[in-house]
């Protein structure tokens, strides 16, 4: 089925096209069902629940991108600043800093670590964003088209590519790396405690670099065992079945996602306490696992 994309874009003429840029709108919520018939005939993993967390994400969606017009983006940034610590600029991006400010609440209720920094920048044609490998901030693409967002998660979402159709996937998978590094950083510094005694100040410093690239370089490695590669494709994504990073990011967006209120854009109930979004024990094996580094068993 060919998409096009001018279908959710309203152009300031007037034309009646259908937008993912506004309040609910029956004409667009007409061409997303049209998106599920056709995607749920060649997507057999497409369940109910999927298309109803879409369903959500689309009136949360026009809700935050209507009031993002009215942001000031530095003011934002000092209330992210005050009462998380965390620096920000965002270059004037509206909707990127109402998201990122959506994403902190989140993660803060959560209880779950958080990034040490929010950018914007140009990055590659292809990505929307990134996580710093060593100093763990955010950077979101400045040419990225933010406008659509929440079509290209649902398209994305439909062709089993994403974990998720919600609009802040994007934001919420690099904030899960993020929290991901975070703790194995912590686990890396903890094995450098066993050695600072017995090596030299030089020593040492070779030393706590090794830890982290080795550590981030596995998780980053790719996922070939063959049953992780399956479980992951067929539950999450295949963008997820990349690496255990990708994969602990992706399954954690799933999670968070799906248990997000329409109105107010915050978690109902935290998945990690439960692990409840799937009966999969496997893959909730293998997400504690990623999370504390343990990688060797899913990975080349």
């Amino acid at each position: 089925m060919k998409v096009n994309q001018n279908q959710y874009q309203r152009r300031n003429t007037g034309e009646k096209t259908t937008s993912f840029k506004r309040y609910y709108d029956a004409e667009m919520m007409k061409e997303f069902e049209k998106l599920v018939k056709y995607y749920k005939k060649h997507n057999p993993r497409l369940q109910g629940e999927d298309i109803a967390v879409m369903r959500k994400s689309i009136d949360s969606f026009n809700a935050v991108y209507k009031g993002a017009q009215t942001v000031n983006t530095e003011n934002v940034e000092n209330q992210i600043y005050k009462k998380f610590k965390i620096p920000a600029d965002f270059k004037g991006e509206k909707f990127i800093a109402s998201m990122s400010a959506l994403t902190l609440n989140i993660f803060k209720k959560l209880h779950l670590p958080l990034p040490t920094g929010i950018y914007v920048a140009p990055l590659n044609e292809h990505v929307a964003a990134s996580c710093d490998t060593m100093d763990r901030f955010i950077t979101f693409n400045q040419n990225g088209d933010w406008a659509n967002s929440q079509y290209r998660a649902i398209i994305e979402k439909l062709a089993n590519w994403s974990s998720t159709g919600h609009f802040l996937k994007t934001p919420i998978h690099e904030f899960m790396h993020s929290a991901h590094l975070a703790n194995i950083h912590k686990i890396a510094a903890q094995k450098q405690q066993l050695v600072d005694s017995l090596h030299s100040k030089m020593l040492r410093d070779f030393l706590k670099m090794d830890f982290k690239t080795k550590m981030i370089n596995e998780a980053g490695a790719a996922l070939a065992d063959p049953l992780a590669n399956q479980k992951v494709a067929q539950k999450v994504s295949e963008y997820g079945s990349y690496t255990p990073a990708e994969m602990y990011a992706d399954i954690g967006a799933k999670m968070i996602t799906y248990n997000l209120d329409r109105k107010t854009v915050l978690p109902t109930r935290n998945p990690f306490v439960f692990k409840d979004f799937t009966e999969d024990k496997y893959l909730m094996k293998m997400m504690n696992d990623i999370w504390s580094g343990n990688v060797k068993d899913y990975i080349k």
